[in-house]
């Protein structure tokens, strides 16, 4: 699914996708002919532990996810457990290699070829060269973690108003729905382009954006490491889990109501039934942060 960003890392010689239909037997079967010398686990799940087990590799590499901090987080095990970026964590897998890792910022490339094409599509679509443009990225993997489509469109419209912007909707085919919502409540109608860019366009897509909105998913991480400041939202996750975005002029913004988080990755209902760490975030503090974008 997430083979063509992949592709887009720094680095990256080859890329071997796992494809469900081809089986995970099959699959440890390809990555064995590699022979490969050195395998560095980033996931430190079941499946991935069996892949490194079984890989051939003569060293095998585990980053520490510190899962129990994250979870006393959580839970609220302890008023003070120490929580690292997972970023801060994957580099100090390098350590046992006595390689240093200077650079926090993860980056994906954008090909001129790939920057090209967003350009003219928006230059199609009537978004003149220099337009500032305010991408927003509305969805996520859980209804709990996105902010109320009404609140986007009336942060859209501030910023059309405020900034002479235009309005970007970026998203998958399962945030048609969301964008259109949003779409129906703005005063104007934004480009929507949900649905409709390929994964290997996506960071052209955002380096066209003069700042990006999002929730607490996918697209916000993609987005900072194109290089565009970021502010995400975040409401039954939390910033300090590990996930927040890195860039230097990135934002996370958290309302640190006293339950949240309430899960590890918000994939659970609030317990409450009021999803207040979203729902009391409001359009005037996020646009005052987005604010500070536009006036630099």
């Amino acid at each position: 699914m997430y083979e063509p960003i992949a592709r887009l890392l720094p680095g990256v010689d080859t890329v071997i996708p796992f494809r469900s239909d081809q089986g995970f037997a099959a699959y440890i079967k390809t990555i064995r002919q590699r022979e490969f010398d050195l395998v560095i686990d980033l996931h430190a799940n079941p499946r991935s532990r069996m892949l490194s087990k079984f890989s051939g590799a003569g060293r095998v590499i585990r980053y520490k996810k510190r899962h129990l901090a994250r979870m006393g987080m959580v839970y609220r095990t302890g008023s003070s457990i120490a929580t690292r970026h997972t970023v801060d964590l994957y580099l100090d897998t390098l350590k046992s290699l006595d390689i240093e890792g200077r650079d926090r910022l993860p980056s994906l490339t954008v090909h001129p070829e790939a920057h090209a094409t967003i350009s003219e599509r928006l230059r199609a679509d009537g978004i003149p060269i220099g337009q500032p443009i305010l991408g927003i990225a509305p969805g996520a993997s859980s209804a709990v973690k996105r902010w109320p489509a009404e609140y986007f469109a009336d942060l859209a419209d501030r910023c059309r108003r405020e900034y002479t912007t235009a309005i970007l909707l970026i998203g998958s085919r399962n945030d048609q729905l969301t964008a259109a919502t949003i779409a129906t409540a703005m005063d104007a109608p934004p480009l929507d382009w949900t649905g409709t860019i390929d994964l290997s366009l996506l960071p052209a897509v955002f380096s066209h954006c003069h700042t990006v909105i999002s929730n607490d998913s996918g697209p916000m991480h993609v987005a900072s490491a194109a290089g565009t400041p970021v502010t995400g939202l975040f409401g039954p996750t939390h910033p300090k889990l590990g996930f927040s975005p890195t860039g230097s002029d990135d934002s996370a913004l958290t309302l640190n109501l006293g339950c949240s988080p309430c899960s590890m990755h918000g994939n659970k209902a609030c317990w409450k039934k009021t999803n207040a760490c979203l729902n009391d975030l409001s359009v005037d503090y996020v646009f005052q942060e987005v604010s500070r974008h536009f006036a630099s």
